[in-house]
C-alpha cells in the first residue's frame, strides 16, 4: 500500500539535536554505494495481482582508515561494529513516479567484508595505506506493474571533508563536507513488464590507483537478460546534506539534513567539481580517463595526487528492434591516488657491463652454465623468456634462471624478457646479455714440507691452462694474517704454528679465475727456548709467575715445566710458590703437535731466601681516657731492623720511629692504624698493621651536702667526675616523706635546693641517679645529701 507523505516536522526537530551532535559519526567515511535488483516474478506466480516481487541489493562503501561512520542498521549480530562506533537507523525510501510509495523502507546490515586493493596494474605496490569495507544490504520488495517509475533511494550526508593528515578529505568537489551522497536505482515500467534484472557489476571498485602511472580496471557488468549493456562516466549527485541546516531548529527542507528522516525524490542535482575537475576530468583537466562503451574497461593516468569521488553507470538496452531503456544502474565511490613503488627492473648477476649497458656473462670452461637472475620486483614478475643464440641454434627458457650447456668456447648474444606480452608497459622490462664461453684454467700448486726446525717454506706455482691461454695474476693467501702474495713462486715464513688452508687464486688473460686450497701443518720447534726475566730474588713464600717467551708456540704443544723444589706444570707460563729457602734450578721442556721435541735446564733461576715475621703489642692492652698513655714493643722474628708509622683513620701521619719499642698517647677516642715494617739480613721483608681506639670510661661521685646561700662555693647539688659519652641520665631528689622535689635529665644541672620557687628548709634528703655508661652498661645509684642553710 501507498504510504502518505507524513507531516511531523515538530518531531524531526527534535530528532535532529541527536543526529546533529553524532553527524561526523554518522556520515563521514561513508564512500560509495550502488543498488542492483532482480525480478522473481509475480507474487505467488499469480499474474493477477499484479504485484511482483524484487530482491534488492545495496552494496555500501566504507572508509576504514579513520574514526567515522559505522554502517546504517547494523544489528548488534551482523558486525558488531568496532568498539565506540555506532549505527543510526538504516531505511530508504520509495517512490512511484513523484509520489511515495513508501516514505521510510527499514533496511539492516547483513554482513560486511574488506574491499580488496586493486590498482589496475599488475606491477605496482601502493606505499600508503588504504582501507575499505562493503557493507552488503540485501532484503524483498512487492510492487504492483505500474505505467510509473519506481525509485529506490538511499541518501545521508556528509562526503570526506577532513582536511588534517590522514584525513582524507575530497579534492575533486567543492565543499564535500556539507553535501551528501544518493545512491538509487529506477524500475522503468518496461522493466516491470518484462520482470526486468538490473546489471550486477563483476568487481568491487578499485580504492586505490598509482600517481602516474597508467590502469586498467573492468568494470564491466553482468546482465542476466542478454540485453546490451552501455557503459559511461557519469557525475556523482547530492543528497543529505548541510545546506538546508542554518541552525539546528531551522531546517528549511524536508529531504536535505544529515540522515533525512525520508530522502528525496527524483531527479537529483549533480555534484559541483573542483577546479581543474568536471564530469569528463574526474581525475583532474591533463589526467586519463575513459571507459570502453561496451565492456566496461576503465582505464586512464592519474596525474593529481589526492581523494577522488567517482561515477560510473551502466545503461541497460533491449534488444528489440526499437531499442527501450530498460534500467540505469549508478556506482559511485571513492578512491585514493598515491604514490606507488617501483615496476619491474630486469637485472642479472654479470662479469661486467659493456658500454651500452649490455650485460657479459663470463663462463670459465665448457660446459653447464647457470645465468642467475636478479630482476625485481619479484612478487609482480610472472614470466620470464630467455632466448640465446648458441653455437648450433637457438636456446630458450622461461625460468628464472638460465641454465645452458655450451662445449664450443665463444661469445653468445642473448635476451631476457620480464612479462613478455603484458598489457602493463611497466610490467615489462628487457636485458640484453653476451654469454662468453671460455677455456678452463686449472690452479694448483706444492711446498716443501716443514721440519723441526722454524725455516721459511718455499711453494711452487704448478696450474695450467687450456689452449694457448696464459696466466697473468698470481693470488697466494697464507691465512696468517699477511698480506696476500702476488708472486708466482713465493717463500713465506711463518710467525705462529698450526693448520693453514693455504689458498692459490689464478687468472687468466680472459679473466677467467680458479683456485686451489691445500693445508699447511707447521709446528716446529721454537729456535730458542726463552722466559721473562724478573727479580734475582724472592721472600718466603715465593710465588713465581713463569712467563714462556719462546717462539712459536701454542696451546698445541706439550710444555713439561720442573721448578726445583719437586714442583711441576704442563701450561705454557705456569705460576708457582716456593714454601722453602734455596736456589733452584728451572727445567723446561717443549714438544711440538708434530713430534719436535726441545729442552733446557735454567740454573739457579730461583733464590728463595727466608723472611722476617712482623708482630708487636701494647700496654695497657686497653688505653682509656684517665690512662691514655701506653707502650707498644716489638714481637717480631727473625728481624734485623723495625720501623713504626701511626696512621689516623683518614690516612694522616701522626707519627714513626725506628726504634723496636716506644711510647704513645692517645689524644682522642677515634681509632689509629699502627704499621710495624721489618727487614731479615737477607733483605726480605714484612709488614703488619693493627688497629687501636681510646677506650672511653666514666666515673661518679655525688657529694653529702651542699649550701645553697649564693656565695658561689657549693651551691648546687650535682654528680662530680666524667660523664662524657653516658646516655639516658636521671638525677631524683626527695624529701624523707617521699615528696619529689627535683628532677633533671642533664648531668650539668644541679638542685639548688628550692622547691616551686621556694627555698627548701634545711635537713636531709634522698636522691638517686641512672644512666647507660659509655660502654653500655646500665648504672645506678643512691645515698642521702644534707642541705644546710
Amino acid at each position: 500500500m501507498r504510504i502518505p507523505k507524513k507531516n511531523t516536522k515538530a518531531l524531526f526537530y527534535g530528532l535532529i539535536l541527536l543526529i546533529f551532535s553524532f553527524g561526523e559519526l554518522y556520515a563521514g567515511h561513508i564512500v560509495g554505494g550502488e543498488f542492483t535488483y532482480s525480478c522473481r516474478g509475480f507474487l505467488n506466480d499469480d499474474p493477477s495481482t499484479n504485484v511482483k516481487v524484487y530482491d534488492v541489493r545495496i552494496n555500501m562503501y566504507r572508509d576504514c582508515l579513520g574514526d567515522g561512520a559505522w554502517f546504517d542498521g547494523d544489528p548488534s549480530g551482523s558486525g558488531p561494529p568496532p568498539e565506540n562506533f555506532s549505527s543510526s537507523p538504516g531505511h530508504i525510501s520509495i517512490y512511484e513516479g513523484d509520489q511515495y510509495f513508501e516514505a521510510t523502507f527499514n533496511i539492516t546490515l547483513d554482513r560486511f567484508e574488506a574491499v580488496p586493493e586493486n590498482l589496475g596494474n599488475p606491477c605496482l605496490v601502493i606505499t600508503e595505506p588504504t582501507c575499505q569495507q562493503i557493507g552488503i544490504y540485501e532484503f524483498t520488495l512487492e510492487l504492483p506493474v505500474s505505467d510509473e517509475v519506481y525509485t529506490l533511494t538511499y541518501q545521508r550526508c556528509c562526503r570526506n571533508g577532513d582536511t588534517s593528515p590522514g584525513g582524507g578529505a575530497i579534492t575533486n568537489l567543492v565543499s564535500p563536507d556539507a553535501i551528501g551522497t544518493t545512491y538509487f536505482i529506477q524500475i522503468t515500467p518496461e522493466a516491470q513488464r518484462r520482470c526486468n534484472d538490473s546489471p550486477q557489476f563483476n568487481i568491487d571498485p578499485p580504492i586505490a590507483l598509482c600517481l602516474n602511472s597508467e590502469f586498467q580496471i573492468d568494470m564491466g557488468a553482468t546482465e542476466a537478460d542478454g540485453d546490451s549493456l552501455v557503459y559511461k562516466i557519469c557525475s556523482p549527485v547530492i543528497g543529505g546534506g548541510l545546506d538546508g541546516l542554518g541552525g539546528v531548529n531551522n531546517t528549511t527542507t524536508y529531504f536535505d539534513d544529515i540522515v533525512p528522516l525520508e530522502e528525496s525524490p527524483f531527479p537529483y542535482t549533480p555534484v559541483t567539481f573542483a577546479p581543474q575537475y568536471d564530469e569528463v576530468n574526474q581525475f583532474g583537466i591533463g589526467s586519463e580517463l575513459s571507459i570502453d562503451p561496451n565492456t566496461g574497461l576503465l582505464e586512464g593516468v592519474p596525474i593529481y595526487r589526492g581523494i577522488l569521488a567517482l561515477a560510473v553507470c551502466v545503461e541497460e538496452w533491449s534488444r528489440d528492434s526499437i531499442p527501450v531503456l530498460l534500467s540505469e544502474t549508478k556506482r559511485e565511490y571513492q578512491l585514493s591516488v598515491n604514490l606507488c613503488g617501483n615496476q619491474v627492473d630486469a637485472d642479472l648477476l654479470e662479469t661486467e657491463l659493456d658500454d651500452q649497458g649490455r650485460f657479459f656473462i663470463r663462463q670459465c670452461g665448457p660446459g653447464q652454465n647457470t645465468i642467475i637472475n636478479e630482476s625485481t620486483n619479484e612478487v609482480f614478475i610472472d614470466k620470464y623468456s630467455w632466448i640465446l643464440d648458441g653455437p648450433d641454434g637457438e636456446i630458450s627458457g622461461g625460468s628464472r634462471d638460465f641454465t645452458t650447456n655450451i662445449s664450443t668456447v665463444g661469445v653468445y648474444p642473448g635476451l631476457m624478457i620480464l612479462n613478455e606480452g603484458s598489457s602493463a608497459e611497466n610490467c615489462i622490462d628487457t636485458a640484453e646479455f653476451f654469454l662468453g664461453v671460455f677455456p678452463e684454467a686449472t690452479a694448483d700448486f706444492e711446498f716443501t714440507q716443514p721440519g723441526c726446525d722454524d725455516e721459511p717454506i718455499d711453494f711452487v706455482d704448478l696450474s695450467t691452462t687450456a689452449g694457448a691461454n696464459t696466466i697473468v695474476n698470481w693470488e697466494w693467501d697464507f691465512v696468517d694474517g699477511s698480506a696476500l702474495d702476488a708472486r708466482q713462486n713465493p717463500r713465506h715464513r711463518y710467525q705462529i704454528p698450526g693448520e693453514f688452508p693455504v689458498s692459490l687464486t689464478i687468472t687468466d688473460n680472459n679473466e677467467c679465475s680458479a683456485d686451489t686450497m691445500i693445508p699447511v701443518t707447521y709446528f716446529p720447534s721454537p729456535r730458542t727456548i726463552l722466559i721473562e726475566p724478573d727479580e734475582g730474588f724472592g721472600c718466603i713464600p715465593f710465588t713465581k709467575e713463569f712467563i714462556n717467551l719462546s717462539r712459536p708456540i701454542n696451546d698445541d704443544y706439550i710444555f713439561e715445566w720442573d721448578f726445583g723444589d719437586g714442583g711441576m706444570a704442563d701450561v705454557a707460563s705456569p705460576t708457582h710458590v716456593y714454601e722453602n729457602e734455596g736456589v733452584y734450578d728451572v727445567y723446561l721442556g717443549i714438544t711440538s703437535p708434530t713430534g719436535c721435541f726441545v729442552d733446557t735446564i735454567f740454573q739457579n733461576l730461583v733464590d728463595v731466601r727466608s723472611a722476617p715475621m712482623a708482630d708487636f703489642d701494647w700496654t695497657p692492652a686497653e688505653p682509656t681516657n684517665l690512662m691514655p698513655d701506653f707502650r707498644v714493643f716489638d714481637l717480631s722474628v727473625d728481624a734485623n731492623r723495625q720501623r713504626y708509622v701511626i696512621n689516623s683513620r683518614t690516612g694522616d701521619q701522626l707519627f714513626t720511629t725506628p726504634a723496636p719499642d716506644f711510647d704513645y698517647t692517645l689524644r682522642d677516642s677515634s681509632s689509629i692504624f699502627i704499621t710495624q715494617f721489618v727487614t731479615h739480613p737477607s733483605g726480605c721483608v714484612d709488614t703488619i698493621t693493627k688497629e687501636l681506639r681510646l677506650k672511653l670510661v666514666n666515673t661518679f661521685f655525688m657529694p653529702n651536702a651542699f649550701t645553697p646561700n649564693g656565695d658561689g662555693l657549693n651551691d648546687f647539688f650535682l654528680p662530680e667526675g666524667i660523664l662524657i659519652g653516658a646516655t639516658e641520665y636521671r638525677l631524683r631528689v626527695w624529701t624523707r616523706w617521699g615528696e619529689l622535689v627535683f628532677t633533671t635529665d642533664e648531668p650539668k644541672t644541679g638542685w639548688d635546693g628550692s622547691f616551686k620557687g621556694r627555698a627548701s628548709p634545711g635537713g636531709g634528703y634522698l636522691w638517686d641517679v641512672q644512666y647507660v655508661d659509655v660502654g653500655g652498661e646500665f648504672q645506678e645509684f643512691k645515698g642521702g645529701v644534707v642541705l644546710l642553710r
